[in-house]
């Protein structure tokens, strides 16, 4: 082939490619239109369809586009190092002395300085210690009986001293741990056997020594002036039960019953209680409470303004707005800083009604507007002028997750007496660890002392 035929075929492969390149193109802005066709099409449709389109995305596992941003590794620049403490106690100092050099075995002639270093550690494997007491029983003429000494450390008819049951309830409690680590925590640290059965059998103990303590809670929660409840499910051999928390006074108290509704809660509280708060969310069964019993509500302005952003997300402008405004009248009210007037929260409540003034053309918006001023504007300020009183129930939430991860674990109790067991431990647990106290060293202070 000569060179004038190789040109010839060259350009006319050229004139080839840049003809599909040309057809490409096109190709390409007609998809772009289209896509841009489409894109316009449905975003009026997703105006139209808030609700629909939330539950196709919800069903078709479709996230949102969000932009990631990479964050800076470690501490900011400038910050502060910071290194533990060095102990205040010391229990052994050890000298450590060089006589020949470690490289190359020459003698040294002349120490240098000394530097000190601490090092904190724990004897890794320890063994139990058993011990027989040789209880000499004696006849009292007085009482016409046989009486004998008490066994220090222990509970009547338990085979394990009270640091092992203490140590049992903790991990399996306080830690969340299930039968079988607790089991193999012992065999590995302590040498020790216990089995899953002898575990039950010490937290079924350990609910009569602590019996009177837990009624000591429940009257001291009953005398609190302000106080937070919540609920969440819980299972029982299967079946569809209720675990109830009750906070006052640095108190956490829980409860597992078969009903969600009042009866539980009155049960514990009574009635007349018409100079008490109780801060919860928009249950109806706490409604219900507060008129058999007298209660003052104050409804939880977190679940409020959950509420409010779901309506933001389903509604379009309208859920929006309620939300947005909610938000900034939240933001009034936390900024008086429990210490408002009386025309202040007359205010706030004028700041509900104007709210609800406002057209609604979605009837989910409108009702949630409506039942927010007619059913619960005269519970949403109490705290702007009680200091005692909380403008949420987190700590109910918060307190309330310690049995949902045990129930995440568990999956529930066994039994009904299982539920109750944990109900009254968990109980005693929660509050020292509320109070910020050394959770074993108390437990062994309350047997001592059950009354408080």
């Amino acid at each position: 082939m000569t060179p004038e035929q190789e040109n010839c075929k060259l350009r006319e492969e050229n004139r080839k490619l840049r003809g599909d390149v040309k057809r490409i193109s096109e190709e390409k802005k007609k998809i772009e239109q289209n896509y841009e066709n489409v894109k316009k099409e449905f975003e009026e449709y997703k105006a139209k369809h808030a609700q629909t389109v939330t539950e196709l995305r919800k069903a078709l596992n479709i996230k949102a586009d969000t932009k990631k941003t990479s964050k800076q590794v470690g501490a900011r620049k400038g910050h502060k190092a910071y290194t533990r403490h060095i102990p205040e106690r010391i229990d052994f100092i050890k000298k450590l002395i060089l006589s020949r050099c470690p490289d190359c075995k020459k003698k040294l002639k002349r120490k240098t300085t000394i530097r000190h270093r601490y090092v904190t550690d724990i004897k890794l494997i320890s063994h139990p210690k058993t011990t027989r007491y040789d209880i000499h029983r004696y006849y009292c003429t007085n009482c016409k009986k046989i009486v004998e000494p008490d066994v220090p450390n222990a509970l009547p008819h338990a085979r394990f001293g009270l640091g092992i049951m203490l140590l049992v309830m903790y991990l399996r409690l306080g830690l969340r741990m299930p039968g079988k680590k607790v089991c193999e925590y012992f065999q590995h640290l302590y040498n020790m056997h216990i089995s899953e059965g002898e575990i039950v059998c010490i937290l079924r103990q350990l609910v009569v020594a602590y019996g009177d303590y837990y009624a000591t809670l429940e009257n001291m929660v009953k005398m609190g002036r302000v106080k937070h409840a919540d609920s969440t499910s819980w299972r029982i051999s299967g079946k569809n039960y209720f675990a109830w928390v009750f906070i006052s006074s640095a108190i956490v108290l829980y409860k597992i019953r078969k009903r969600n509704n009042h009866k539980v809660a009155k049960a514990l509280f009574g009635t007349n209680q018409g100079d008490k708060t109780l801060v919860v969310d928009r249950h109806s069964a706490f409604r219900t409470l507060a008129e058999l019993a007298g209660f003052a509500l104050q409804l939880c302005w977190s679940h409020i303004l959950d509420d409010s952003k779901t309506l933001a997300k389903h509604f379009g402008s309208e859920g929006k707005y309620v939300h947005r405004k909610l938000k900034e009248i939240f933001a009034l009210a936390k900024s008086l800083n429990h210490q408002g007037t009386l025309e202040q929260v007359e205010a706030l409540k004028g700041e509900i009604f104007s709210l609800m003034q406002r057209h609604y053309q979605h009837k989910t918006v409108w009702r949630f507007v409506m039942n927010l001023y007619h059913r619960d504007v005269e519970n949403l300020f109490r705290f702007v002028t009680d200091p005692e009183i909380d403008s949420t129930n987190n700590i109910s939430e918060r307190e309330l997750r310690e049995l949902v991860i045990i129930r995440r674990i568990s999956h529930g109790s066994r039994s009904t007496r299982g539920a109750h067991a944990t109900a009254i431990l968990l109980s005693v647990i929660q509050t020292l660890r509320l109070s910020k106290k050394n959770v074993l060293q108390e437990l062994q202070e309350i047997l001592l002392n059950p009354s408080g």
